[in-house]
């Protein structure tokens, strides 16, 4: 009886410490907080409350989801704070804002964390990237050109895609053109501004421009100039009449300008842990994400949204940085010229 007893024991403790176990019963009762790195109502919020809604029914244990705002030069606040600050129990993960990386690429002294060491754990849709103009001062890129002026452009931060966009049309038309305007919370606050005319012109993607501006797209009182191309390197079925970077692209280098700097885009809902999470819980909760894409009723919403939901894998995401922060110099070179 007693060897009995001290072998029950024994299985009871080996099965407690079993990574397996542990994660599986570690979340029931628990809260995770999904730290959103903008401001209340852009893309990056809707989708990241979106996901918040149904995440928690594919996580064992059925934890509470608590959506967090915490915007900040671009992203970078955020992301500081998830590789520096956040727990790393696997309560607390986050929507990374698109580009973010990229101040880890060129070394920018802000850059105090390190993607190859993050946990990343998916991606919910791959979109594209605009730019655009109010059509009643500039209706197309001819008029842009000519303009005697600098055009006024609202963003976030550098890695804004207004900002992002208007420098590789900056580098294939050989001329500055805009005056980027920095400071705007997130990407509804400067949509806003382009709205009451503040400024001039701006760059989203294709789903927040319809939430934010689409009405003045119906209109007509949008002009759209560019757009990043799609990963086959055509243009979207949402802009079908507006011309790819690609086809503004005179030379190979202005290829090479084009794709190094936007074949991230594709990726601009990324969703991450911190470092030293444990390998059993980043793989339930990449689990957990990927069921969710495919959830009906999480399909459901996402289209009564109007959002698009592309997905790409934690394990996808995970290659993804690993490739851009190891790319060779002459394509870290191109993204210095965009950045710096």
């Amino acid at each position: 009886m007693r060897v009995f007893m001290a072998m029950t024991v024994t299985l009871l403790a080996v099965m407690i410490s079993s990574p397996l176990y542990g994660a599986d019963d570690f979340y029931k009762g628990k809260k995770i907080r999904l730290i959103v790195s903008s401001t209340p109502g852009g893309g990056n919020d809707t989708y990241s409350r979106l996901i918040a809604r149904h995440i928690s029914r594919h996580i064992p244990g059925n934890p509470s989801i608590i959506v967090q705002n915490m915007p900040g030069a671009g992203g970078v606040m955020a992301a500081d704070y998830l590789y520096r600050k956040a727990k790393r129990d696997g309560t607390v993960f986050e929507q990374i804002n698109w580009g973010v990386w990229f101040h880890q690429v060129v070394g920018d002294k802000r850059a105090r964390f390190d993607f190859n060491k993050m946990n990343a754990v998916g991606v919910a849709a791959i979109e594209s990237a605009i730019l655009f103009t109010r059509k009643s001062e500039f209706p197309d890129w001819k008029s842009v050109l000519a303009s005697k002026k600098l055009i006024t452009s609202g963003n976030s931060g550098r890695q804004s895609l207004g900002h992002t966009m208007g420098k590789v049309m900056e580098k294939l038309a050989g001329k500055k053109i805009f005056d980027y305007i920095f400071g705007y919370p997130g990407a509804r606050q400067y949509s806003l501004a382009f709205r009451q005319g503040e400024v001039q012109s701006s760059g989203n993607t294709p789903g927040s421009f319809r939430d934010q501006l689409g009405d003045m797209w119906d209109d007509g009182k949008v002009a759209m100039l560019a757009q990043a191309p799609t990963p086959e390197g055509g243009r979207t079925k949402a802009f079908p009449d507006t011309p790819t970077l690609l086809e503004y692209a005179k030379t190979d280098a202005h290829r090479d300008l084009v794709n190094v700097t936007f074949g991230l885009t594709h990726y601009g809902r990324p969703y991450s842990l911190p470092p030293g999470v444990p390998k059993d819980r980043v793989e339930i909760l990449r689990k957990a994400f990927t069921a969710t894409m495919n959830d009906p009723k999480f399909l459901g919403e996402a289209k009564r949204l109007k959002r698009d939901i592309i997905p790409s894998t934690g394990a996808q995401l995970q290659k993804l940085w690993k490739d851009v922060l190891n790319a060779p110099p002459e394509n870290k070179a191109i993204i210095k010229e965009i950045w710096l």
